[in-house]
């Protein structure tokens, strides 16, 4: 079992200082992640809580009301274990397309990228219920993975993002990460199945060391931009010390991660840029949330399995025993949860696609079109 820090910070490096920003890149290419400082003010990171919100709210019906926690189990759109929200048309919503364009996260993937003609990624986020107020709603930890393929991509070739809307820390929880583990990346090649960007990693894997990789929480303020390797090896944890909850507290969502990356337009490959650009264009139109690679159009995977602790796809013969299968149904029907056709797996429905409305580009000003696309804009800085 690997050792987990929870409570030591990570330094933090402003964007707003170009020094410290350049610091904070060579730290990341050192330990494979990094926490920028001063990417969102509070005031935009209280309307965009409110925007969140406003999706949860409208993707159930108004089952859901914020006011009220006794409805946050009702059609809750994220996975219970993990807290990733991938459906219902999230990856296109205003609310991550409001944090997608605030200016300072291009301007950092600019600097680490040398270039502004960007690709953004049409990927969801994580949100984290307090877990005090009803205690089916924690999340599962120590499900460490990478995500990329360490036999087709060895070097790096892209840098995951978290815009955190809260504060993280052992309190609340958020990601894990192992820092350098993207330096012995190729290690993985023999747990790489196919093609698979996913590559989960067993804890007995000789990378861990036995024991003795150490892992970390890794702390941040509210308005921070977290980014880290794709080649490192993370997951994420709920909260490890808590305190216990007052009978009048207000009850309030503990995380809230949105997932931003970038990638140059020179790393698409295999098609022409207008032939790939105008994909991107018919993925927006058409509603979809994709995954963290921006230079590829993924489908999120997450729609198709739902995370156990050691990510098992939803094969019942595969991931649980009679008796657990059972005890999952349980909380499946205490919970509300809508499940697909097939009654011998826990595969979570997150509404049908073809029921989302179809977008239009007239809706986006140009400074989104350029992310969409990969161009320049004349306001770019």
């Amino acid at each position: 079992m690997n050792q987990i820090d929870y409570t030591t910070t990570s330094p933090r490096f402003s964007v707003t200082n170009n020094k410290e920003l350049d610091e904070g890149l060579a730290y990341l290419n050192e330990h494979g992640y990094v926490v920028i400082s001063d990417v969102m003010s509070q005031d935009k990171v209280n309307m965009n809580k409110e925007l969140l919100w406003k999706f949860i709210e409208n993707v159930s019906n108004g089952t859901i009301k914020r006011d009220d926690p006794e409805t946050w189990s009702n059609q809750w759109p994220s996975f219970s274990s993990h807290g990733v929200i991938s459906g219902f048309g999230i990856g296109q919503s205003e609310f991550l397309w409001s944090v997608r364009s605030n200016r300072q996260v291009k301007n950092i993937f600019a600097r680490l990228w040398n270039t502004r003609q960007l690709l953004v990624s049409f990927d969801g986020c994580g949100v984290f219920r307090d877990w005090r107020y009803n205690s089916t709603w924690k999340t599962s930890g120590g499900w460490n993975h990478v995500d990329q393929n360490p036999k087709l991509k060895p070097d790096r070739c892209c840098v995951q993002g978290i815009v955190s809307l809260t504060d993280q820390n052992e309190r609340i929880g958020g990601l894990i990460v192992y820092p350098r583990t993207h330096l012995r990346f190729t290690e993985l090649c023999d747990v790489t199945k196919k093609s698979n960007d996913f590559v989960q990693v067993p804890s007995d894997h000789a990378i861990m060391d036995q024991g003795r990789t150490r892992g970390k929480l890794v702390h941040c303020r509210a308005g921070d931009l977290i980014l880290w390797d794709s080649r490192l090896i993370h997951c994420n944890s709920p909260a490890t010390a808590i305190e216990e909850r007052r009978p009048d507290e207000h009850v309030d969502l503990l995380r809230i991660a949105v997932y931003v990356s970038m990638s140059p337009t020179t790393f698409v490959h295999d098609q022409t840029l207008d032939e790939f650009r105008e994909k991107r264009k018919q993925m927006v139109e058409n509603n979809y949330t994709l995954t963290h690679w921006s230079t590829e159009l993924a489908v999120s995977r997450k729609v198709f399995f739902l995370m156990k602790h050691n990510l098992d796809i939803v094969f019942i013969s595969n991931s649980f025993s009679w008796q657990e299968f059972r005890e999952k149904r349980k909380q499946m029907v205490e919970n509300n949860y809508t499940l697909t056709h097939w009654s011998t797996e826990l595969a979570v429905s997150l509404g049908n696609h073809t029921d989302l409305p179809k977008l239009s580009l007239d809706t986006f000003g140009a400074y989104q079109k350029a992310l969409i696309f990969g161009t320049n804009d004349e306001n770019d800085e």
